[in-house]
This record gives C-alpha cells, sequence and structure tokens, in this order.
C-alpha cells in the first residue's frame, strides 16, 4: 500500500469509526426504549433486547477496530475481514429498509454512507498477503 494513500484511509477509518460509534450509542438508547415500550408484548420484547445488545456489541467492536486499529484494518487479513463485516452490516441494513420496514431516507442514507465507507477503504487498501511463516504485524515474537 501506498505511503501517499494511508492518510486518507485512515481519515475514512476515522469517519468510519466515529459513525460506528454513534450508531452504538443509538443502539443503547434503542434498547432502552425497548425496555420502557409499553406496547412491545413482554415475549417479543427480551428477544428484541437480547438481538440489539449482540448488536450494539459488534458496533462497538466495529467502532474500536475503526478509531483504534488502523495497521491491524489495513493491513491483516482479519482486518480486511472485519471490514467485510462491516459494510455488509450497514450495506444490508439500507437494503432492508426497502423490504422490512417504513422508509426512512435518513435510516437508508445513513447506513449506506457508512457501508460504503467500509467498502472504500476494503477495496482501496488492496489485498496485501502475507508470506507463509512470516508473522502478521502486531503479532507477538
Amino acid at each position: 500500500m501506498s505511503r501517499r494513500r494511508t492518510p486518507i484511509l485512515k481519515s475514512l477509518l476515522y469517519a468510519a469509526g466515529s459513525l460506528n460509534l454513534l450508531f452504538g450509542l443509538f443502539h443503547i438508547w434503542l434498547g432502552y426504549g425497548f425496555h420502557r415500550s409499553p406496547t412491545i408484548p413482554a415475549v417479543y420484547r427480551g428477544l428484541l433486547q437480547a438481538f440489539n445488545a449482540g448488536g450494539a456489541l459488534m458496533i462497538f467492536f466495529l467502532a474500536y477496530a475503526c478509531l483504534l486499529r488502523h495497521r491491524e484494518m489495513l493491513e491483516t487479513g482479519l482486518g480486511k475481514a472485519v471490514l467485510v463485516l462491516g459494510s455488509a452490516l450497514y450495506l444490508s441494513r439500507a437494503l432492508e429498509e426497502f423490504f422490512w420496514f417504513a422508509f426512512s431516507p435518513v435510516i437508508f442514507g445513513s447506513c449506506l454512507v457508512t457501508g460504503a465507507i467500509h467498502l472504500t477503504v476494503l477495496f482501496r487498501s488492496g489485498a496485501r498477503r502475507i508470506p507463509q511463516g512470516v508473522p502478521e504485524p502486531g503479532a507477538p515474537d
């Protein structure tokens, strides 16, 4: 990867991480709303809260990886897999607006932009292969 592209990719990772952090905080607020809602039957409330908690943890992990682990995200296979996860999560959620929810341009747009940022970093960072027997960056000796 060229050194010239690295600052741009780090900026994109900061943007993705910041958006992930905002989405994670939104999901904490959403979970509180599920907890307080009198209109959701108790049998579904627990299920919604469990899925929401798992989703929030995944989103906070994406925020952590994007904001604090630039080198791993850009140079390792695991970082690429995390970028695939982030882009798949947000792009699929954007598509779901057309099929499962009352369309919201705000949710559609924010998920589309966040997924596109993850995808851009994935493809712009290049497919760097690490030869067999060579430890990955950051791996213990």
